[in-house]
């Protein structure tokens, strides 16, 4: 099936909806429930607005996460594409994110850290553009924003601003005209969503309810089921995986590559703080992660040349996937 994703044809993104819908299908038919739902002003400014009652409609949460998960694969293989990340033009990124974004019922559904992963993709995109450009003043603004506007959404994911900074640091020259625009595109968005709140008589909700949710000490006690503990098993191989691969990443790359590869991996780090830094962990917190699994899965799969083995390696995570899926169904 993966053999179907291994080109640059503009067609294959109609198998790429298709393989999205296929592994939100369960949830589409409601076959699979949601997880728990979110305590009293969960999720940021953002998501409150426009996705707070959500969760009240399992029918709208699942339809829409498929299709952010498809949009987000898009963006996931265009920022592949246009630095030439992977050794072919192809679309395995988009297909592998769509899988790791998908590999558990918790994800099925739109949740504050499902939306705000959006704006990775966004960000790395203006990040990466910034490489040996002489001035740059637009992207690393559009940095600075669009990663603050993803703590609107979901706060915790302000920890992808110190990626952004040092990100900027290791491309090119980052001086002090630039850092301060830095400030000013991490400004910007709070100013005005202080203005319209205050507008509207509701400044201190907005400082109650997106500054003061930025970061908890760690909360490790996860208080698993074995349903919970397999899920979790599964996500933890995935990102096991994508760590200990580094060498297959950086194995006979431009040094151009290799600096976005680190970047890459700093975001990954930086979704599993987010994760941690909670007062209350939860699995679909992880989707912080998905974009950056979903380009180094889509290089572990292409170093693979022995393609009988991989397409059944791919069809038993499939497998695994679904049973997952329908875990509840078979057990009392």
């Amino acid at each position: 099936m993966l053999t179907l994703f291994r080109n640059n044809q503009s067609t294959t993104v109609f198998l790429l909806a298709l393989y999205a819908g296929v592994l939100h299908l369960p949830a589409l038919l409601g076959w699979v429930q949601p997880p728990e739902k979110l305590a009293e002003g969960d999720g940021g400014l953002l998501y409150q607005t426009f996705f707070g009652r959500a969760d009240r409609n399992v029918t709208f949460s699942a339809i829409s996460a498929a299709v952010l998960v498809f949009l987000q694969a898009l963006l996931v293989n265009r920022l592949a594409d246009t630095f030439r990340i992977m050794d072919d033009r192809n679309w395995l990124p988009g297909a592998l994110y769509v899988l790791a974004a998908s590999c558990v019922p918790d994800f099925l559904f739109l949740s504050p850290a499902l939306v705000a992963a959006t704006f990775i993709p966004i960000a790395s995109l203006r990040i990466f553009s910034v490489y040996k450009q002489t001035v740059a003043y637009g992207a690393v603004f559009d940095s600075a924003f669009w990663i603050t506007v993803a703590s609107f959404v979901h706060p915790p994911a302000i920890w992808g601003l110190a990626v952004a900074y040092f990100g900027l640091f290791s491309l090119r020259s980052f001086p002090a005209r630039e850092q301060f625009v830095f400030l000013t595109g991490i400004l910007a968005p709070i100013v005005l969503a202080v203005a319209g709140y205050f507008w509207v008589d509701q400044a201190a909700d907005f400082w109650q309810m997106q500054l003061s949710r930025w970061a908890y000490l760690p909360a490790f006690s996860l208080g698993l089921d074995l349903y919970g503990s397999l899920k979790l098993t599964l996500v933890g191989l995935l990102l096991v995986a994508c760590l200990l691969g580094f060498n297959i990443y950086y194995h006979k790359r431009l040094i151009q590559v290799q600096k976005y590869i680190s970047i890459l991996y700093w975001f990954l780090f930086a979704g599993l703080a987010a994760t941690l830094f909670q007062f209350d962990l939860r699995l679909e917190s992880l989707m912080l992660v998905m974009p950056t699994m979903g380009v180094f899965l889509a290089y572990l799969f292409q170093s693979t040349r022995n393609t009988p083995l991989l397409e059944l390696f791919h069809l038993a995570l499939l497998l695994v996937v679904f049973m997952l899926q329908f875990f509840l169904k078979f057990t009392p």
